[in-house]
């Protein structure tokens, strides 16, 4: 692994963000016999790709992104014989509370199977069979048996590795301040030890992609959700299949213990930005109000104080956000656990091993932008995955790779494009 200050002149391509993304993307290029570099202002997956559920999914993921899904389950399959991460194919089970619910499962799997997914519709029989620990009534469930787990963190220190050993340039510790643009062309990032250039730039850096896109003035339309998770220490007779409900979700973990969250519960705080994109947001929000909570908050004024420092000719002090750990939602996590304890009495006496945050990067349509800038040649973004990152992150990146070498395979990239959304004078 490179350390700071020992940045080459230039590479093929070099990417800003060392996240399951970055990293994806860097593997595929490198593998068609690219140089690449990886920037990181901290540690590589450090944090959201380190941070999230460890779900390996495909029911509700959007139509748009399903090929996406199926396409990673084999990248993962094949990573999981390589190294030890927590891979391991346990199923998903997707339960509805009401007929509401139960509804919209529906719809979604009618739509799905237009693309030959395989998912099955469940009775309440069937249900208990795979959930026995559930006191509960439902009023239907979908399964995927193809769908999986692993441990996000090991995931991403095997990725890390996986990458510079096939020859991936990994720079952590190395923030990138803006973006060098030379005739109108990509030409390089700046970072805080010096220069580095590329034929080729990708952005990939979560939540921190819109400021980053802003030192060129090019406008990423991208908000900021916070998401929290508990974790239990190992216990007996938990579920074995990832379970899915707006009451509450959680995944068996590898140590014996169980990942908590509630899907519902995650939060977004008023901001310039919020503002800025309300008009672009507020349909899709519109739908899945039910999922998140909005709060308004000193986080406005600390953005608008923050956000100016930001952009063509400014500071652009990035190297002042090495980590983001944001505090958990305890209130909320609280709640989800007696949830828990009173559905399966498996857990009555579970304890709590530990709890986090992580802050997801999120657009207008829950669609991830995998797209050229059409204003500068050579520059490209991999952000705004709207939490569906690390599933279908081995895809993603491959589709990313594609992209930038001219490869023909780049499922469904049409649906990703930056100019779908006409900020920046594009035409969709």
């Amino acid at each position: 692994m490179a350390q700071p200050g020992s940045l080459s002149s230039h590479y093929d391509v070099v990417l800003a963000g060392g996240g399951i993304i970055g990293l994806s993307t860097a593997l595929f290029l490198r593998q068609q016999g690219l140089s690449v570099a990886v920037l990181d202002k901290g540690a590589f997956g450090y944090e959201q790709s380190s941070r999230n559920w460890g779900w390996v999914r495909t029911i509700n993921q959007a139509m748009e992104e399903l090929p996406l899904a199926v396409a990673s389950r084999p990248l993962w399959q094949q990573w999981a014989q390589e190294g030890q991460f927590g891979y391991t194919r346990c199923g998903l089970l997707s339960l509805a509370q009401d007929k509401e619910e139960w509804a919209g499962l529906e719809t979604w799997l009618k739509n799905a199977r237009t693309l030959g997914f395989d998912a099955r519709e469940l009775g309440k029989s069937e249900i208990h069979t795979l959930f026995p620990q559930s006191k509960g009534t439902w009023a239907g469930a979908l399964y995927s048996p193809g769908d999986g787990r692993a441990e996000p963190d090991l995931a991403m220190q095997f990725l890390a590795k996986k990458a510079q050993a096939a020859g991936v340039v990994l720079i952590p510790d190395t923030a990138v301040k803006s973006i060098d643009l030379q005739g109108g062309k990509a030409h390089g990032f700046v970072t805080e030890n010096g220069l580095i250039t590329g034929s080729a730039l990708v952005v990939a850096a979560g939540i921190w992609s819109r400021w980053l896109c802003k030192t060129v003035g090019i406008t990423l339309p991208q908000l900021k959700v916070t998401a929290s998770v508990l974790r239990t220490k190992p216990l007996e007779g938990g579920p074995e299949p990832i379970i899915a409900s707006t009451r509450f979700s959680m995944r068996r973990r590898q140590d014996g213990g169980y990942n908590i969250a509630q899907r519902n519960s995650s939060v977004t705080h008023v901001t310039p930005d919020s503002i800025r994109f309300m008009k672009s947001f507020l349909p899709n929000f519109l739908k899945q109000k039910k999922l998140l909570s909005v709060r308004l908050d000193s986080t406005f004024l600390k953005e608008w104080q923050q956000e100016k420092q930001f952009g063509p000719n400014a500071a652009n002090p990035f190297e002042n956000f090495r980590t983001c750990d944001p505090e958990p939602d305890r209130k909320t996590l609280a709640r989800t656990m007696a949830r828990v304890r009173e559905d399966m009495p498996a857990f009555a006496n579970a304890q709590i091993a530990g709890m986090w945050a992580g802050v997801i990067d999120v657009m207008p349509d829950a669609l991830p932008v995998l797209s050229d800038v059409a204003r500068y040649p050579g520059l490209y973004l991999a952000t705004g995955f709207s939490a569906h990152g690390f599933g279908i992150g081995p895809a993603s990146g491959q589709l990313m790779a594609n992209l930038i070498t001219g490869t023909k395979d780049t499922l469904g990239k049409e649906h990703f494009t930056l100019a779908r959304f006409g900020c920046n004078g594009e035409k969709a």
